[in-house]
């Protein structure tokens, strides 16, 4: 089957990646780089109804954990991504683009798949070879315990939005704990379950630096590189991109949540194939982002089975 079209739900989880063009250290530890990201996440969450429940800022690449309340991711990352490039070309004198083109988005099916996406982007300076604990990481990166009672607060940035007082001065994200972590292990069964997942993937993580024979480049040299010198580590090109997560979720409820998968590309492609071929009205399966929110298509329900 040919994947077609993304589907955007209110309601769904995702594990959220965007990378720097070329693996450049554009995001590397900087103050008024930090100080953006935490700004930036905070005005476009409270706008777009996103709640956050996990952030790591690398050199080269941003991770998050969050939920989409009202089905427009799209529209989070790109305000996000569009005011933290111009931020990053007015710091430093540079020009050009900054993202590579598409996001990674995973959906995140269950309370398991959410701890381990967590535990995968806190544990993350550790996995690029950067520190040897992650809590030594100078960029922004938030914890465990800050989840359900810290809020991050940011300062407009200086940088290109200086004169811009139609933005708030001040705006901040509350780190959150995910509702079905909560129903699954209570709130303080997460933070539990949560931490003995982050060490495990620290365990992993030291493990595989040492096989590939590398140095943990540490906190200081980190926030000391040149911003526009380019990552070099190995990295596999045409690598499987999943976007979606069914980790150790029951066969019974993995199996409907691939049928409901392959269900909205099997009548995105229909979809597509009828309009290519003149139909008038399309109705397109819901959750269709750009052909209904960037064309004026209508979306419609799946049949469902009789």
């Amino acid at each position: 089957m040919k994947k077609g079209g993304y589907c955007h739900l209110a309601g769904d989880y995702y594990l959220v990646t965007c990378r720097v063009l070329l693996r450049r250290y554009l995001f590397k530890p900087d103050r008024d780089i930090t100080h953006a990201f935490k700004y930036l996440f905070g005005e476009y969450a409270r706008r777009h109804g996103i709640r956050i429940f996990a952030v790591c800022v690398m050199s080269t690449h941003y991770h998050l954990v969050v939920l989409d309340t009202e089905g427009v991711l799209p529209d989070f990352l790109r305000d996000v991504n569009r005011s933290v490039a111009n931020v990053v070309k007015a710091r430093y004198r540079t020009s050009g683009s900054v993202f590579q083109q598409d996001p990674s988005k995973v959906k995140l099916h269950g309370a398991k798949a959410i701890v381990d996406k967590i535990a995968y982007v806190l544990a993350n300076p550790v996995a690029a070879g950067t520190v040897r604990d992650p809590r030594e990481w100078p960029g922004l990166r938030t914890r465990i315990g800050d989840m359900g009672r810290t809020t991050i607060r940011g300062t407009r940035p200086e940088h290109y939005f200086g004169r811009r007082k139609t933005m708030e001065p001040e705006a901040s994200f509350m780190v959150e704990m995910p509702a079905p972590l909560v129903e699954a292990y209570g709130y303080e069964g997460a933070k539990r379950v949560l931490t003995e997942a982050l060490e495990e993937k620290v365990t992993e993580a030291r493990r595989e630096v040492r096989a590939r024979g590398w140095r943990f480049v540490g906190a200081k040299r980190a926030a000391t590189v040149s911003p526009l010198e380019q990552a070099v580590a190995f990295e596999v090109f045409g690598a499987r991109n999943p976007d979606l997560s069914t980790y150790d979720l029951p066969r019974e409820e993995e199996a409907r949540v691939k049928r409901a998968y392959i269900a909205f590309h099997l009548a995105y492609q229909e979809c597509r194939q009828r309009m290519l071929s003149g139909a008038p009205d399309v109705g397109w399966p819901p959750g269709t982002w750009a052909m209904v929110r960037h064309f004026g298509q209508r979306s419609s329900p799946l049949p469902t089975a009789a």
